[in-house]
């Protein structure tokens, strides 16, 4: 016993924390070998190279310092290709008045920015060349340090010389990379911290996996139980001392002492004997095994182990860009099982961002496209471009646009632009016949093609000044002086904001007007093209010279620049004269629509989240198969609605109803089998048992012929922030199969997931996939954020949890890694508890036989061993185990319910393993009892008289319950392999082994009280009895898994659910048929119409809990009907299937229809689907 002044110890305090001390230190281990790497990453980075100029030394010398040497007032060199090292000021550049930065690893754009040196009034730069540098003298001031990655302001103040102002224009970040520029100076203005780089970033977000916060839940649970049977043991304890205290002489728990022996009296005076409620924290000690410390090690090492098989599955490998997928944390892995809402980028996610110029609107006529006649072909535009006279005409003033204004720069035999729009507007223009050819400080030359085809006339175009693009004004505009000198503004932008721009006669070159333009654009969107409005308009000397004049004060301003600069733009930005449209395609990457396909047969909810037009949005909606033809679409807001709330809340209302009443028509039996498949038989939606936290009651209706398509600009500013209608918008989304949220801004795409998140009837585990850095906000957002490495730099994979090169890897990420993670590491965490409660529970029972004394019968480091000896199955099954195949879950989508509806880590499952954990501890404990106190000679007394004493009977009844523990664990392994039988054999010999050295290794280890002398001795008497064997070799192990059969048996023959029904599938035995008899393998006869949760809920509460209502096609054609055409529009009721765009023929002719012309005939038969 131990620390008798406080409570009396029944174990050993190392045999407690020295288990728990080796827990910390493996998990400390695995972080820091985590943190190691990202020190070693670190050190690499400070340690890199930079070349300074020497101070003092001669002109243009210059010393190689590592980068965390740097410091403020530091000149620096920078070469071509190579990273800038701190903040810089540039100073100067090989290229003259402007250098090339790449910021792909700051903000995930690919595109070149254009930076100019610190310059005086007439733009020659202070600083003239390198040997220069150190006969110029200067002072620079500029702002404290910030994050503010887009705004610099500073004053350089040259000796002798009038101070310029500083700007983002001058400042290069650190992390960013020259491009095309010879070498750079630089002087350094902030370093480590203080960059913007560092100031900018943040931490990711902590992220608690959904299989971590269950465990938790489970570990408060224990606690309490735990609590409970401590008290319940106390209350034993003191009931059963005062029933029985005049028998307890000899203990001192008599209060009357006479005719006591003196023997017994006088220890009885000395001792001073703890207060009888201070056996409490004796009982908590003692059933401190109550709680699997060891279960964290185990799922850490799970966790791991999972994530090489990510990293290293050629099924997500893509040998184009040579790219494995990549677990950049090992604690989800499970939750890639459990997904219900998908959030995904489109471009460069669904889409290949690849863009390439395929048709344009210009003099009234579409030239371009597939199916386009000889004289609409873009071979014939080239024509009217260069054949002469090639001046004034729309075709060639549109192809101009195309080749000047813009701000990509050649590169290498290729171009180097801000977006690969852009590069795809100049690449089309190359094909018209004006190829872009180079770009110098004063201009660019474009080089006209001469009408044979072979190369003619080079072209001059001065830029006199850039008026680039944001995401607030929608536009870029050049102003320029072309070759006949005449000074024309160019102009390109979004229709909505190019139109606004437009003179009283813009569109006078255009026949139609704009009613002809808007009908191409919509044709464009609905082909799921990007488009834009090109216009243009002379500018005269004057206008020339006062705008010049206004747009150099406001670059030179050194308050209020961006305002000042947006004043002088509106000034030239008008009355422009529309020339024509571009449309740019964005391809659909391979495998997009049959992933998007089996996922929501998986029953995940997709919702794409897009900057792009409405037309656009719902087209590539289409082809990417998110959108199905018999889908009705509710547009967010109704067309015609008008600001300040576009109508949404009487929209929403409105909609609630319709969706109401077509619930109420849809009649039970008309419920589509791929939604109610196994929701009438095996699997209840949603589970009521789930241990997802709901807010509110079930979702009233779900339908597989609802689509949602909301407007961030309109709807979304609305809708976010208002809570009655982010409810009315959420109830109206659950109901949909698929949600498309078009002209949202990265922030709407944060809020979106955080909405859904926090705001969803029943809380979901959401995925936020996407490529670019505007997509870094919802990915950090969700609780698993998956970056696709695309071509908008690395901003999404350095902030997601996973990473892969292409959508398609969806389906194998969560479809056979997730669903095999969650699988394997439900079974280890409620064995691991169902193991511990058997433990615990027989120490129980024992101390009804031991006057609730607080005595264990372990010896306490075989006690502590327990978890030790049975940890290496649950390994095993964390690594290896595979209930069904991929290919079997590739087939059969539904599969995925398995983590969807939490079927196997749930409060049920939890509450049955309980039960049954209770009444195998039952079995082990009494069933030894019994033998041990009726088997004669070889049970409780040997023929020599020998006692078996406590530790005699404890051991039987440890070894019982370890080897009947593993076989459960036998029992419950899916598949076997070699280290799966080494690790079975291991498990069974380590307990005989261990007690064999405990017990017979005292004299060796005596003098270091590492043994215990009460146990020496008890192995060898043990194992020399018949009986010892009998019990924990056969008897207990056999009853034990006779009932764990049992209850296996009842539940196969009466509550079977979907994974059950998978694993037959899988072993080719469907309720004893062979599978090839079936013709439709997707259509499973399910062999009950009960399960589990709804018996428990008719046998306690009266009632089952089922599906929502189901809302058909044929009730939403009802209530369409009843309203019309006009009140169905005003709603944003359409039923209007746009078709989809040309490269997606494949998907017409894929499994798709075959397979939904298999549903539809066993529908008809009333089969069931998996």
């Amino acid at each position: 016993t131990y620390f008798q002044s406080v409570f009396i110890s029944p174990i050993p305090p190392f045999t407690t924390l020295g288990p728990l001390f080796v827990i910390l230190m493996i998990t400390s281990a695995k972080e820091g070998y985590e943190d190691m790497f990202r020190h070693r990453s670190d050190a690499k980075v400070n340690s890199s190279p930079a070349i300074v100029l020497t101070k003092g030394g001669p002109a243009g010398a210059t010393e190689t310092i590592p980068w965390r040497d740097l410091r403020p007032g530091h000149v620096v060199v920078v070469k071509d290709r190579e990273e800038i090292p701190a903040d810089l000021v540039l100073l100067w550049s090989s290229e003259g008045v402007q250098a090339y930065v790449e910021t792909a690893n700051i903000d995930g754009e690919t595109n070149l920015k254009i930076k100019k040196p610190a310059s005086d009034d007439e733009g020659r730069p202070f600083v003239p060349s390198v040997a220069g540098a150190h006969e110029t003298k200067f002072d620079l001031e500029f702002e404290p340090p910030n994050g503010k990655v887009h705004t610099f302001e500073g004053t350089f103040r040259p000796a002798g010389a009038a101070e310029a102002p500083l700007d983002a224009n001058s400042f290069l970040l650190r992390g960013s990379v020259l491009r095309n520029t010879g070498e750079v100076l630089g002087v350094v203005a902030y370093t480590g911290k203080d960059t913007r780089l560092v100031r900018n970033s943040r931490a990711a977000p902590s992220k608690l996996s959904e299989l971590e916060r269950v465990v938790n839940n489970i570990i408060y649970f224990i606690l309490g139980s735990m609590v409970t049977l401590t008290t319940v043991s106390l209350i034993a304890y003191l009931v059963f001392i005062g029933a029985n205290r005049k028998n307890f002489w000899y203990i001192c728990e008599r209060t009357n002492r006479k005719r006591v022996p003196s023997l017994f009296t006088n220890e009885c005076d000395v001792k001073n004997f703890p207060p009888p409620g201070s056996l409490w924290p004796t009982f908590f000690i003692l059933y401190t095994n109550f709680v699997p410390l060891s279960l964290y090690v185990t799922i850490e090492i799970c966790n791991l182990v999972q994530s090489f098989y990510i990293n290293f599955d050629l099924e997500m490998y893509d040998d184009i860009s040579d790219t494995p997928a990549l677990a950049r944390t090992s604690n989800m892995n499970a939750d890639l099982g459990m997904i219900a809402h998908i959030f995904s980028d489109k471009t460069g996610t669904l889409t290949q961002n690849v863009m390439k110029f395929k048709r344009c609107a210009c003099a009234g006529r579409v030239y371009g496209g597939d199916d386009a006649a000889p004289r609409d072909a873009l071979a014939a535009l080239k024509q009217l471009v260069v054949a002469p006279p090639n001046t004034g005409a729309p075709e060639r003033d549109l192809v101009e646009i195309m080749a000047v204004c813009h701000t990509v720069v050649p590169d290498d035999g290729g171009y180097q632009a801000e977006s690969p729009d852009e590069e795809a507007l100049v690449r089309g223009a190359c094909d018209l016949g004006l190829q872009f050819a180079a770009r110098s400080p004063e201009g660019v030359e474009v080089t006209l093609d001469a009408p044979s085809g072979s190369r003619g006339a080079n072209l001059s175009y001065e830029i006199l000044a850039t008026i680039p693009f944001d995401s607030t004004r929608k536009r870029m505009s050049c102003l320029v002086q072309g070759p006949d000198g005449k000074v024309r503004l160019l102009c390109k932008g979004a229709d909505s904001i190019v139109f606004g721009l437009a003179g009283a006669d813009g569109y006078r070159r255009y026949p139609g007007g704009k009613a002809a333009l808007d009908l191409s654009l919509a044709q464009f969107a609905r082909d799921g093209l990007r488009t834009l409005v090109l216009a243009r308009r002379d500018v005269g000397g004057r206008e020339r010279d006062a705008f010049l004049e206004r747009w150099k004060a406001a670059e030179t301003a050194t308050s209020d620049r961006a305002g000042k600069r947006a004043a002088a733009a509106a000034t030239l930005e008008k009355d422009l004269e529309i020339v024509g449209a571009t449309a740019i395609e964005d391809k659909l990457q391979d495998g997009v629509p049959e992933t998007i396909a089996e996922l929501a047969r998986a029953d995940i909810k997709i919702w794409v989240l897009t900057g792009d037009k409405m037309e656009t949005a719902i087209n590539i909606g289409y082809s990417a198969r998110l959108l199905t033809p018999d889908m009705y679409l509710v547009r967010l807001p109704a067309e015609g609605a008008t600001a300040p709330d576009y109508g949404v809340a009487n929209q929403l209302e409105a909609l609630e109803a319709v969706v109401a009443s077509a619930a109420a028509r849809a009649a039970p039996s008309v419920r589509p089998p791929t939604t109610a498949a196994l929701a009438d038989s095996t699997l209840p939606e949603p589970l009521v048992d789930d241990d997802a936290s709901t807010t509110g009651d079930a979702p009233a209706a779900a339908s597989e012929h609802l689509a949602l398509v909301v407007e961030g600009a309109t709807a979304l500013e609305a809708i976010l922030g208002d809570a009655d209608l982010e409810r009315r918008f959420l109830r109206l989304a659950s109901t949909c199969r698929a949600v498309v949220a078009c002209r949202v801004s990265p922030a709407q795409k944060r809020l979106i997931v955080q909405l859904v998140r926090e705001r969803s009837v029943v809380a979901p585990i959401t995925l936020a996939v996407g490529d670019g850095a505007n997509d870094v906000g919802m990915i950090q957002e969700a609780q698993i954020g998956v970056g696709i490495s695309g071509r908008e730099g690395r901003q999404a994979v350095n902030n997601a949890d996973f990473a892969i090169a292409q959508f398609r890897f969806l389906r194998p990420l969560l479809l056979k890694h997730g669903r095999r993670n969650y699988r394997r590491l439900a079974k280890v965490i409620i064995y691991s508890f169902f193991k511990n409660i058997v433990l615990t529970f027989a120490l129980f029972y024992f101390q009804s036989d031991c006057a609730w004394s607080g005595t264990s019968f372990y010896e306490t480091w075989v006690y502590s061993g327990y978890n030790f000896f049975l940890g290496l199955l649950p390994l095993a099954w964390g690594m290896f185990d595979v209930d069904t195949s991929s290919e079997t879950v590739a087939k059969y989508p539904r599969l995925y319910a398995a983590g969807l509806h939490r079927m196997d880590l749930n409060v049920t499952n939890m509450a049955y393993a309980t039960l049954e954990a209770i009444g195998c501890s039952l079995i082990i404990y009494f069933l030894t009892r019994v033998v041990y106190d009726k088997g004669g000679n070889d049970g409780a007394w040997s023929p020599h008289g020998e006692v078996a004493d406590v530790w005699v009977f404890g051991l039987a009844v440890f070894i019982g319950m370890v080897n009947a523990m593993n076989v459960r664990a036998c029992v419950l392994v899916e598949n076997w392999n070699k280290i799966t039988v080494v690790f079975a054999v291991l498990q069974v010999l380590m307990p005989y082994t261990f007690v064999l050295f405990m017990s017979q290794g005292y004299n060796v280890f005596a003098s270091d009280g590492f043994l215990d002398y009460d146990f020496y001795g008890v192995a060898y008497f043990s194992f020399a009895q018949f009986i010892f064997w009998l019990v924990t070799l056969f008897l207990v192990p056999a009853v034990v898994a006779a009932f764990q059969l049992l209850v296996i048996a009842l539940h196969l023959e009466f509550f079977p659910n979907v994974n059950d029904i998978g694993k037959e599938i899988d072993h080719g035995y469907l309720d004893g048929e062979q599978p090839h008899h079936h013709t439709h393998r997707a259509f499973v006869p399910l062999r009950s119409r009960f399960n589990l949760h709804d018996f428990v809920n008719r046998v306690f509460f009266g009632h089952a809990a089922g599906p929502p209502a189901e809302v058909t096609r044929d009730s939403l054609r009802s209530i369409s009907d009843t309203l019309g055409r006009e009140q169905s529009m005003k709603l944003g009721l359409v039923d209007e299937p746009a078709s989809s765009y040309n490269y997606d023929v494949a998907s017409r002719s894929s499994f798709f229809s075959q397979a939904d012309a298999g549903e539809e005939e066993k529908a008809a038969a009333g089969a069931d689907v998996i």
